[in-house]
């Protein structure tokens, strides 16, 4: 079963067919279902086998023993907090990867959202705000860790699935009654969950003045005027009143004279990104393009610093941008030589 091995562009009408060949008694009802939701029919483990191929008895045996399809570890945060990591093994993950494409993508999220979309990105965040002279930036604390099962079954619930269907879709995209961090449905649940909050915060934002996007559990505001405390009172009862806190160790207000970032990337003159990360980079890629036998395996990895800096410099007119492509064909030729010797 290897990773997105079902069918993963259908059309409500292929999940009909689906229906007809795997469960033909609740064929009608599927059918009913798609042309009502534009979704697949699902209310039983039956159901949810039939669109992924695979037994009834596998996804039981999922939901009976949960913690085996999870691994699990510690990210120390920049904080020296520790971040439990729950990723879910091969199955679990396949069953998450088809729940998020042909259920959770279909949710209609506001247009300031930016984190875990098609075409959108913490670069797209970023430019709504680069011709503001003050920001404020603000985080959402222990974001999925407050997504509870009931919340998730909330969302199912809210897309037209009945109580057998959503409490099945809830468990198997949460785990010890939360959404994982580190499971490919979390981000996605935490935009539908978190999506009556965006509606009021970008109703507010519209109030005062205000540019909002949110990328993930980072809320940024922008204006060309000073933006006082006041706002910062506002947002953060309208996200309590969702069941959510700020973390107020990491907010910032920034204007004129300071480094503004939004989301990792400066605003200031352009887009760019952190002072600090071109620094590490810098010197990293000093050293694999000096010795490239002691980082050939890292061919992938310089390959996305590069990936990276070409979305801010798409000329190749930085030196910083040229190193790294310099750097990624030199440590490509070493495999090569490496490969045939």
């Amino acid at each position: 079963m290897p990773p997105r091995s079902y069918y993963n562009a259908p059309r409500p009408s292929d999940y009909v067919a689906f229906a007809t060949a795997f469960f033909p008694e609740d064929s009608d009802n599927a059918g009913k279902f798609a042309d009502q939701f534009g979704l697949p029919y699902l209310e039983s483990t039956r159901h949810l086998a039939g669109y992924l191929g695979i037994a009834p008895s596998l996804i039981r045996q999922i939901i009976h023993r949960p913690a085996y399809h999870f691994r699990e570890f510690k990210l120390t945060k920049s904080t020296g907090e520790e971040r439990l990591i729950s990723t879910p093994k091969t199955y679990l993950k396949v069953i998450q990867w088809w729940i998020a494409d042909n259920i959770l993508d279909k949710i209609d999220l506001s247009d300031n959202v930016h984190g875990f979309r098609k075409n959108r990105s913490y670069i797209s965040n970023a430019i709504i705000h680069r011709d503001s002279r003050h920001i404020l930036n603000v985080d959402v604390k222990s974001f999925f860790s407050n997504i509870k099962i009931d919340n998730i079954f909330n969302v199912f619930s809210a897309l037209g699935y009945g109580d057998a269907g959503s409490l099945l879709l809830s468990t198997l995209t949460s785990k010890d009654g939360m959404a994982p961090t580190g499971a490919p449905t979390s981000p996605m649940i935490a935009n539908a969950v978190f999506r009556d909050i965006d509606t009021q915060l970008s109703k507010f934002s519209q109030q005062m003045g205000l540019l909002y996007t949110r990328y993930a559990d980072d809320l940024t505001f922008s204006s060309m005027e000073w933006i006082e405390h006041d706002v910062l009172e506002a947002v953060s009862q309208i996200v309590e009143s969702g069941g959510f806190n700020l973390n107020s160790a990491k907010t910032k207000f920034m204007g004129p004279g300071d480094r503004k970032e939004v989301t990792g990337v400066t605003v200031n003159a352009g887009l760019n990104t952190s002072k600090e990360w071109r620094n590490s980079v810098r010197g990293y890629l000093h050293r694999a393009f000096s010795n490239p036998a002691d980082y050939i395996a890292d061919a992938a990895k310089v390959r996305g610093i590069y990936g990276i800096l070409l979305q801010f410099d798409p000329t190749k007119a930085k030196r910083l941008t040229q190193t790294a492509e310099q750097t990624m064909l030199r440590l490509l030729k070493a495999q090569r030589d490496s490969a045939s010797s």
